[in-house]
């Protein structure tokens, strides 16, 4: 069917191919409804992101919502122990119990990155990455809560 049998002039045509970009251009502006849980989950079965394991020193402990905070930016999922186990579980708990959990989470992620100084527990967390061939890095975190910052292993002081 042509222009003249729909009853439309070919004088109409440019307005309806302006329409249809204006249509293009408002969905390329509009900004992205948010996704349904079911899109969420589809969306993350198709690309799943980077469990990083934070290695944290006791002494660093209060800083654990700003690490989580700053994997979160960088895209992946954070497995942070001072914010799953808090402290010991305020010591209603023992320490082993915790340990085993801590290492099983260690095997469980992707990455390990360690944040700060290297106290003992965590080199030995350090070892276990290691041994299991984990990427680890290693970040600075004496300027928190405005910067973290990347560094190689041999700059991180130990306590």
């Amino acid at each position: 069917m042509n222009h003249s049998e729909s009853g439309e002039s070919v004088a109409d045509a440019p307005a309806q191919t302006a329409k249809n970009a204006e249509e293009i251009l408002e969905r390329i502006f509009t900004p992205d409804t948010k996704a349904t849980p079911v899109e969420q989950a589809e969306r993350t079965l198709r690309r799943p992101q980077q469990m990083i394991y934070c290695a944290i020193s006791n002494r660093n402990f209060f800083w654990r919502q700003h690490i989580t905070k700053f994997v979160l930016d960088e895209g992946s999922v954070p497995i942070c122990p001072f914010m799953m186990f808090d402290y010991y579980m305020l010591h209603t708990i023992s320490k082993e119990t915790v340990r085993d959990a801590i290492n099983n989470l260690i095997m469980r992620a992707d990455q390990m990155w360690v944040f700060g100084s290297k106290s003992f527990g965590v080199k030995v967390q350090i070892g276990i990455a290691e041994r299991l061939k984990k990427p680890i890095r290693y970040y600075d975190i004496s300027d928190l809560p405005y910067r973290v910052v990347n560094v190689p292993e041999g700059l991180v002081s130990e306590e």
